[in-house]
């Protein structure tokens, strides 16, 4: 009769280590998740500070543009009222400076949202983490 409690205290602390593995696990990926979001964001905003820089002081002016490898030519802008922007699927359009930046605003929009919820969910396993974690210290002694 004590074997068969030892084994399933030692069953009950197995389990508690299993979910919090799982867990830190789960925690782990949104934290990636949302370093990721974060990281298009930032891009997202650059994008925002050289449209709003070009399009008020850029015509004319000579820029090194990046064509991979940390390789760069010089250019010269000539147009400041319209980007190309990519739409998806390999498409690209010209639009008005205005409206890449709304397309933009919006995108940051979005993924901000998409971060909350990223957040709210990490939130909850930690809190679920704080509750397992004294029962797993407990249920070990």
């Amino acid at each position: 009769m004590a074997e068969e409690k030892v084994q399933t205290q030692e069953e009950k602390v197995k389990a508690l280590q299993d979910e919090l593995r799982s867990l830190l696990s789960q925690a782990e990926y949104l934290r990636d998740q949302v370093d990721a979001v974060n990281a298009i964001i930032d891009d997202l905003y650059a994008s925002l500070e050289v449209l709003d820089y070009v399009s008020k002081e850029g015509k004319g002016k000579v820029v090194l543009v990046p064509i991979g490898a940390g390789n760069f030519i010089k250019a010269k802008i000539e147009d400041t009222s319209t980007v190309i922007t990519s739409v998806g699927g390999r498409l690209n359009l010209e639009i008005p400076v205005e409206e890449a930046k709304k397309a933009i605003q919006n995108r940051i929009s979005a993924l901000e949202q998409v971060r909350l919820t990223l957040l709210r969910k990490l939130e909850e396993i930690n809190r679920k983490v704080n509750e397992i974690l004294p029962r797993v210290r407990e249920e070990a002694q």
